[in-house]
């Protein structure tokens, strides 16, 4: 954690001044400060991650301040990409004081970086929820893909900065996935040989069950609307597809 950072948060959300000019005179000083120690870091998209750091609010107002931040990031990113959207954007965005953005993240990297991570937990967490009870790998698989559905259904957003990653860094955008997909193989895992055949990649089989779970993802972006309804159907045709393939009996010469 920068140290000026950190006592620009401990002041703000403590209210150490009352008097709103002496507290923005004082964040401007502390805001300068971080300017001129600012740490630049080349390494790839694992270690960028680690070095993520963020200050969490303490407070309701902090945490108010917090989401506004977060939520005009989230739009900018995905509006503008990671490159063209400055801090003075999203301080703007998000209608806060100058200077209050450093409270909480050292730059916009981290703020981005900050997405990122809470976009792989949720994603995580509402695969988790859906699959709960359940044991055959079909209804998981089943289970899995409408769930993500669902999910970019309600954040459209999620596509375009996850995949802004790119242009950030592609070590980071191959991290993102590279992560997924060993976590993918550590259950796939689970029901070979019984359901799954032995013969597979695995990790190829990761990457092909995401690719239909993102791009099938976008089928759903592209509808005008797009019921419940509709994204079962969706799933069903997809679990078809794992199930009997897509070529008719001895087409293939097989």
């Amino acid at each position: 954690m920068n140290i000026y950072s950190y006592y620009a948060y401990i002041i703000y959300e403590n209210g150490f001044f009352v008097n709103k000019f002496v507290f923005k005179v004082a964040i401007c000083f502390i805001v300068s400060l971080v300017f001129s120690s600012s740490l630049f870091y080349n390494g790839g998209g694992e270690e960028k991650m680690e070095l993520l750091t963020y200050r969490t609010p303490r407070t309701k107002t902090g945490e108010k301040t917090f989401n506004k931040i977060i939520q005009a990031g989230k739009e900018l990113f995905a509006q503008n990409g990671f490159h063209a959207t400055s801090v003075n954007l999203i301080i703007e965005r998000a209608q806060i004081a100058i200077g209050t953005f450093y409270i909480y993240f050292d730059n916009k990297l981290m703020l981005y970086l900050y997405l990122l991570q809470q976009y792989k937990i949720s994603i995580r967490q509402a695969s988790r929820e859906a699959i709960v009870g359940l044991t055959s790998r079909y209804d998981i698989e089943k289970a899995g893909i409408k769930a993500f559905l669902s999910y970019v259904h309600k954040d459209p957003l999620a596509y375009k900065v996850i995949w802004e990653s790119l242009f950030v860094d592609s070590n980071i955008f191959v991290d993102y996935y590279s992560d997924f997909s060993k976590s993918y193989i550590h259950q796939l895992e689970k029901h070979v040989p019984e359901e799954i055949n032995k013969t597979i990649d695995l990790e190829t089989l990761s990457f092909v069950l995401m690719g239909i779970s993102n791009f099938v993802g976008l089928q759903v972006l592209f509808k005008k609307e797009c019921t419940d309804e509709e994204i079962d159907r969706i799933a069903d045709e997809v679990m078809k597809i794992l199930s009997f393939g897509i070529f008719n009996k001895n087409a293939n010469g097989v």
